[in-house]
């Protein structure tokens, strides 16, 4: 016999065994220690959200200090931190948005 002949042979005399009603799906159920996990998560976002304000006025002070003192790579490297504290910013406020989207469509 060939291989489809056996298959079909198979799944004709297993019919039987296949369950007669619909698979239960019990609802979601939050793990021990989930509310410890999200506090530390959060611990983390708001340790994240005040390093990026950290960051923006970082900038904010090293390019002034460029511009006062006449010292043009001080004045540069400011506004790069201040242009970086701002993409990290979009990304965290980015982040947080994909993953409850992701979290509510998955759930």
């Amino acid at each position: 016999m060939s291989i489809p002949h056996l298959l079909a042979d198979t799944l004709l005399t297993q019919i039987h065994l296949l369950p007669a009603q619909d698979i239960p799906n019990p609802g979601a159920e939050a793990p021990p220690g989930a509310p410890a996990i999200e506090r530390v998560v959060g611990y983390l976002r708001w340790i994240a959200g005040v390093c990026i304000l950290g960051l923006f006025f970082g900038g904010i002070v090293a390019a002034t200090a460029g511009r006062l003192w006449d010292h043009h790579g001080s004045g540069r490297l400011g506004a790069r931190l201040i242009v970086g504290s701002l993409a990290l910013a979009l990304l965290f406020g980015l982040g947080y948005t994909l993953v409850s989207q992701f979290a509510a469509t998955a759930a």
